[in-house]
C-alpha cells in the first residue's frame, strides 16, 4: 500500500473484502486446536465509555492500542493511574442477545498505565493489572519487523461483541511508514488494541504487532519491535524481561 493521509490519522477498523470473522464458541471448538489454549488471554477492555481489545502477555501486563487511552489525541502517558479501567476475560460464546448468554470468567482492574503512545509512527499501550488469567501469549523474540506475506491472525471484540477470530491474513510493509505495517485481517471498531499474532511451524502464536486502525483498502498495525524499543527509551522498561518468569 502507498501511504495516504489515512495512514497517519485515526480511522475505523475495517472488514476487508468478505467478512471472515468467526464467533468463538464458549469451549473454543470452532477455533484451531493449537490456538485454543490462548483464548483466555484475550480480554475486552472496559474504558467507561467505550471498549478496546487487549492481550495478557504475562505477569499481569496487557498490551493494547495507545489511542484507546489518549482520547484520539497525539501524545503519551507514563506511569499514570488507570483505576477507572477494567478488563473482562472469558467473554465468548453466543451473541449477547442469544441464549445462553456468554459469561465473563474473570475481571481485572488496572493499576497503572506503564506507557501509552499515539503518534504518526506508533499506537500502543502497556497496562499493569491487579490480576490476570493464567493464559498468556508470548512476544515474538526475533528482534525484527515482520516481512511481507507473514501469515497473521487476530482475536478481539468487534463492536464489543463476544470474542471473534479473524481467521488468517497476510502482511505488507508501508514503505513511507516503516514502524507500521498493513494487514488484511478483518476487524471492526472494538478490535483496536488486538494483538496481531504470527504462528510458528509448531503452531504456537506469538505477538508481532498491535492492531490500531484501518483504511478502506487495508488495516494497520504497529510493529512489536518498534513498540518495545520505544518503551525502553521512554519508560526504561524492558517488556520482554517483565513478561517472562520472574
Amino acid at each position: 500500500p502507498q501511504q495516504t493521509e489515512e495512514t497517519t490519522t485515526l480511522t475505523q477498523s475495517k472488514i476487508i473484502g468478505n467478512n471472515d470473522m468467526v464467533k468463538v464458541n464458549k469451549d473454543g471448538t470452532n477455533v484451531e486446536a493449537n490456538l485454543r489454549p490462548y483464548l483466555n488471554a484475550f480480554g475486552i477492555i472496559d474504558l467507561g465509555g467505550g471498549v478496546c481489545s487487549g492481550t495478557h502477555i504475562g505477569n499481569g501486563y496487557v498490551l493494547t492500542a495507545g489511542h484507546c487511552l489518549m482520547n484520539n489525541q497525539y501524545g503519551e502517558k507514563l506511569n499514570q493511574d488507570c483505576s477507572n479501567i477494567r478488563v473482562l476475560w472469558g467473554y465468548r460464546g453466543s451473541p449477547a442477545t442469544g441464549s445462553p448468554k456468554p459469561a465473563v470468567s474473570q475481571v481485572s482492574y488496572c493499576q497503572k498505565i506503564v506507557y501509552a503512545e499515539l503518534s504518526k509512527d506508533r499506537d500502543f499501550a502497556i497496562l499493569k493489572m491487579d490480576s490476570a488469567p493464567s493464559a498468556s501469549v508470548k512476544l515474538s523474540n526475533t528482534g525484527a519487523r515482520i516481512s511481507n506475506g507473514t501469515r497473521l491472525t487476530i482475536f478481539g471484540y468487534p463492536q464489543g461483541r463476544p470474542l471473534e477470530w479473524s481467521n488468517y491474513c497476510g502482511s505488507q510493509q508501508i514503505p513511507q511508514l516503516p514502524t507500521m505495517f498493513a494487514h488484511n485481517c478483518d476487524t471492526e471498531p472494538g478490535n483496536s488494541g488486538s494483538t496481531i499474532l504470527a504462528i510458528n511451524e509448531s503452531g504456537v502464536p506469538s505477538v508481532v504487532g498491535i492492531h490500531d486502525s484501518g483504511t478502506e483498502a487495508f488495516n494497520i498495525g504497529t510493529h512489536l519491535i518498534d513498540a518495545t524499543n520505544q518503551l525502553k527509551t521512554k519508560a526504561k522498561f524492558n517488556l520482554f524481561t517483565a513478561t517472562t518468569s520472574l
